[in-house]
């Protein structure tokens, strides 16, 4: 049995399953994390819970990354963290 890292998943992050929705759409927005992940259906709207493990079988590609702290340079958040502690004081 081989042990695999889970993917990682960010709220923002588009995906493309493999089946189509009932509405026709293939691409879903990530809009929760946890034990199970939140989906929303860029098609139709709709929402859905999929166990993480689920999600990961049922994945064909990434669409789009989310922002993550991992994923954002560092003067994105430390030059407007300094200019707002200047300004404050």
């Amino acid at each position: 049995m081989v042990n695999l890292e889970p993917v990682p998943f960010a709220v923002g992050d588009v995906v493309r399953l493999r089946k189509p929705h009932p509405c026709g759409g293939f691409d879903w927005m990530v809009v929760r994390l946890g034990a199970d992940i939140g989906l929303k259906c860029q098609c139709c709207g709709r929402r859905v819970l999929l166990p993480r493990r689920d999600l990961e079988r049922r994945l064909r590609q990434f669409v789009e990354r989310g922002a993550t702290p991992e994923r954002e340079s560092p003067d994105d958040g430390s030059s407007a963290a300094r200019a707002g502690g200047e300004a404050g004081g």
